[in-house]
């Protein structure tokens, strides 16, 4: 699936990448478009539990030079989300 694609199927996406990276901007520009909880990070240690309070389905995608490591840690995190708090996609 495209991110495009996904963005439209949940209630949030969370994009990875720099902040300076131009390949990341646009695919949190392009999901904004089309979902309006987008949530942009470098890192797992940027998130917080309350930006998932009452979500029930999270999409994740990455810019393109975002090492898989960093996207796992992040995909990770949100699916120890408990259930009741933030149920994560």
């Amino acid at each position: 699936k495209t991110a495009i694609e996904l963005a439209r199927e949940v209630d949030a996406m969370v994009i990875i990448g720099g902040r300076q990276s131009a390949n990341t901007a646009q695919l949190t520009e392009v999901c904004r478009n089309v979902n309006c909880k987008v949530i942009q990070v470098e890192a797992s240690s940027e998130l917080t539990e309350e930006w998932f309070r009452g979500l029930r389905r999270v999409g994740v995608s990455a810019g393109a030079s975002t090492p898989d490591e960093v996207i796992a840690e992040v995909v990770e995190w949100i699916t120890r989300i408990e259930p009741a708090t933030a149920p994560a996609a």
